[in-house]
């Protein structure tokens, strides 16, 4: 025999053995508590029978039938309906054949007296005072096995959404990497063309960003500090391979050491203003970036001019759209972006709720 069908079939076994226990507990009860001693021992014996067995198949109508189909689901009116309409039945049946009983034993010789009125609304009163209790133990369990169900399944969906959610970050802030290096080989590349002395230079802060990238931005949150400084040495690179058309404002002050904040999230803007701005303007170009802290709101802004005739599309790649989606996933009732393109100048402002 397969032992893990045996196992999976000791609970239900377990179960029919506790009613069948109890079923005939309620017989015993019913016999020596609830029926006359004066009366006939076998016609004392065939009541208690069939009360028993009718009050057995009225408990596993009600517990198995009524309470999961109507009351579980809402529909009390029908329950209380049903369960009324069954009480009223089940008194009729077990009078008919009570009935049947005592006119069957009347003709032979008795060995004690008939019961009379009194004595069969003491037994009927009795097997309804079994199904009573057996059906509120009945609808406590599985009123306790419904809540331990939903609480499982709703820890189970919450532990599934986490799941998603951490696998639908790393996969945006894997894209990251890819996207970053495309564009920053790019920049190589044209230093490289252009003969610029300043290549090697940009290749050692390129590998210096490239570390924090790869060995940092792993983590769920960083240090706002480190952030920053990431920040900083990539517009230093930048401006490497920028003259003076470019005019830069920058205020991004170090900020207390527990602030923690999700790699990239910030950079992607000022990867942004560069990419879209600057690299793509033929004259003069602003770039604008503040950072500052309010009562654990970080406040960012950054402000940059772009070429109105050369950007036709108002998608700027996947940089925006993948920070917005990770700030909705982080923070969704804790972030702000507004996005403005007006004039010449591209704005983007951000409020997120930083923890220390």
């Amino acid at each position: 025999m397969n032992i893990n069908k045996t196992h999976s079939q000791l609970p239900a076994i377990l179960r029919w053995m506790m009613q069948l226990l109890y079923w005939l507990l309620a017989a015993i009860v019913l016999f020596l508590v609830f029926s006359n001693k004066q009366n006939d021992l076998g016609i004392r014996l065939m009541v208690v029978a069939v009360l028993t067995t009718m009050s057995f198949l009225l408990t596993q109508l009600i517990n198995r039938y009524f309470i999961p189909k109507f009351f579980f689901e809402g529909r009390l009116f029908l329950f209380f309906y049903q369960l009324l309409f069954t009480f009223v039945a089940s008194i009729w049946f077990n009078s008919i054949f009570i009935m049947l009983i005592l006119l069957y034993m009347a003709n032979n010789t008795l060995d004690g007296g008939l019961p009379n009125k009194t004595d069969l609304i003491l037994l009927l009163s009795g097997s309804y005072i079994i199904i009573l209790f057996a059906t509120i133990v009945h609808f406590v369990q599985e009123s306790y096995r419904r809540t331990m169900e939903r609480d499982r399944i709703s820890n189970l969906k919450t532990e599934t959404e986490l799941k998603l959610k951490d696998a639908r970050l790393q996969l945006l802030q894997g894209q990251l990497h890819p996207h970053f290096l495309f564009n920053m080989l790019n920049n190589l590349y044209g230093l490289w063309i252009e003969k610029s002395n300043t290549t090697p230079e940009v290749i050692l802060k390129l590998s210096s960003l490239l570390d924090y990238m790869l060995y940092r931005c792993d983590k769920e949150k960083v240090p706002l500090n480190e952030e920053i400084s990431f920040m900083k040495n990539y517009i230093d690179l930048e401006l490497l391979r920028h003259d003076n058309r470019l005019q830069l404002e920058t205020d991004m002050p170090t900020q207390d050491e527990t602030l923690l904040i999700p790699p990239l999230i910030l950079f992607s803007f000022v990867e942004n203003a560069f990419k879209h701005g600057v690299n793509k303007t033929s004259g003069d170009s602003l770039i604008s970036i503040h950072l500052k802290m309010h009562d654990k709101q970080l406040q960012f802004k950054i402000e940059n001019t772009y070429d109105k005739t050369a950007q036709n599309d108002k998608n700027n790649g996947i940089g925006l759209k993948n920070v917005k989606e990770r700030l909705q996933l982080i923070y969704p009732e804790k972030q702000n972006v507004i996005i403005n393109q007006n004039n010449g100048i591209f704005k983007v402002e951000l409020n997120i709720e930083l923890k220390q």
